[in-house]
């Protein structure tokens, strides 16, 4: 068993905090949501201020947010690693040729996280915050992925009973999600019909490596005012060669995303 270093962990903890907030802390937020004592959170935070990895957003309520750092060494993860060097100059020529949001994410601890985003020229855009986290049922990309796992990693990940709805739209039993999934696996992508968001459309689908196991997941986000079925269908094509190309530039040799046999199941 690895044994953690107790201020390491306390650096992490604070970074996840803020984080998963998604607002600027107070001292007293963060030692609440720690559970340490003020004298340890104020080292924490002034060491992490004065690397650049916190930065003070009010002077006056003295709250803090991610600094500036830590944002270029997530730059630097990404930029580095062969999925969004590849993905990337992909991600642009969808949005450019479709005006959608192309997105990337994939899945962690069971989760969806948005990985990036490339907007499109036109005015009218989706607005997605990279890094930020979404239940894997409700979203496209998340669906994409669940559709290339067993049944066993989908109920382990869903917990195979009430799904929390994200909007009024959104599934809400496991049954109805698995059937959604075979839906997905038989078209070739996924379709979050505003189960996340009231105002977006998303399709998505799955990215595998060489190991044929999907790792990623590629997707459109679109005002659902400006999407009809044939847009959905268009769309879904699209993301559907896109994500194949990227896996294949992964090293996945598969004929098609999601291989399933005669009776439409995963194999």
């Amino acid at each position: 068993m690895i044994k953690e270093n107790k201020s390491a962990a306390r650096t992490i903890d604070l970074l996840c905090l803020i984080q998963s907030r998604n607002a600027p802390l107070t001292l007293t937020e963060i030692c609440d949501g720690l559970d340490i004592p003020k004298s340890s959170a104020f080292e924490l935070v002034q060491t992490l201020t004065s690397k650049g990895f916190l930065e003070v957003d009010d002077e006056r309520l003295k709250t803090y947010k991610l600094g500036l750092k830590l944002y270029q060494v997530g730059v630097s993860y990404l930029t580095g690693s062969d999925l969004h060097r590849i993905a990337r100059p992909i991600m642009q020529q969808l949005a450019d040729e479709h005006g959608a949001t192309a997105l990337l994410g994939m899945e962690d601890n069971g989760g969806l996280v948005y990985l990036d985003q490339v907007e499109p020229l036109t005015s009218v855009r989706t607005r997605t915050q990279l890094g930020s986290r979404a239940p894997m049922h409700s979203t496209g990309l998340g669906k994409a992925l669940l559709a290339a796992y067993s049944d066993a990693r989908i109920k382990q990940i869903t917990g195979g009973g009430a799904l929390l709805p994200q909007t009024e739209f959104s599934i809400t039993k496991f049954d109805a999600l698995m059937v959604e999934l075979d839906h997905t696996r038989a078209r070739g992508y996924s379709i979050d019909n505003r189960e996340n968001d009231c105002d977006v459309i998303s399709v998505s689908a799955a990215i595998y490596d060489w190991t044929h196991n999907a790792t990623a997941a590629l997707g459109f986000a679109a005002l659902y005012a400006q999407t009809d079925e044939n847009r959905i269908i268009t769309l879904g094509k699209s993301i559907t060669e896109a994500a194949l190309t990227v896996s294949r530039k992964l090293g996945y040799v598969g004929t098609r995303l999601y291989e399933i046999d005669k009776d439409g199941k995963l194999v």
